[in-house]
């Protein structure tokens, strides 16, 4: 599903809804799947967000135990943990279509 992903969070912390603004939405195809995630060491759901070709770099970390928070008729809140040099952080993403 293509989508338009904004974060909500900055290594964690939530974002002001004004400061979202300063960070640019990232348009690209939005895959959800269960996998063997080796940084929880267990199965998981796992969001990602992929451009273009398919060995292309991920634009944002992928987000782990992702579950959907919300969802409206203008879109969707997805939240999980994404992983940033090692260190787990809480994220969220807001989805919609562009």
């Amino acid at each position: 599903m293509q989508v338009l992903v904004t974060l909500m969070r900055l290594r964690g912390v939530a974002l002001d809804p004004k400061e979202g603004g300063r960070y640019p939405a990232i348009w690209g195809n939005l895959m959800f799947n269960s996998i063997d995630c080796h940084e929880l060491g267990r199965a998981a759901n796992v969001a990602r967000v992929e451009m273009g070709m398919p060995l292309d770099p991920y634009p944002l970390p992928p987000l782990l135990d992702a579950t959907l928070e919300g969802m409206a008729v203008t879109g969707f809140v997805m939240s999980g943990i994404e992983y940033i040099d090692g260190c787990a952080y809480a994220q969220s993403w807001w989805c919609r279509l562009g």
